[in-house]
């Protein structure tokens, strides 16, 4: 009986973790698409580029740079990251 308990929390955790590794990498994908835009990109263009990270087209450096440029925004802002997120999807991030 414990045994089953121990392993629906860990499934539990393990759901949570993937949900929040999945947030961070949205807002992640949803800054640079709007620093992208804020450059002067087109949003298809802006798009591409957030899709790109976390693939294996992108790099570890290339990603950590996108999260430093999320996090900068969210901290200039004052924004959360679901309220940067969805300031991108209503500029058009398809993330």
């Amino acid at each position: 009986m414990l045994g089953i308990l121990f392993l629906v929390a860990l499934g539990l955790v393990a759901i949570v973790v993937v949900s929040s590794v999945r947030q961070g990498r949205r807002f992640i994908r949803a800054g640079l698409y709007l620093h992208e835009l804020e450059g002067g990109r087109p949003r298809h263009e802006a798009n591409a580029a957030a899709a790109l990270l976390f693939t294996g087209e992108s790099s570890a450096p290339a990603d950590a740079h996108a999260a430093q440029i999320a996090e900068a925004r969210r901290k200039r802002t004052g924004e959360t990251q679901a309220q940067v997120i969805g300031t991108a999807r209503e500029k058009g991030f398809e993330g």
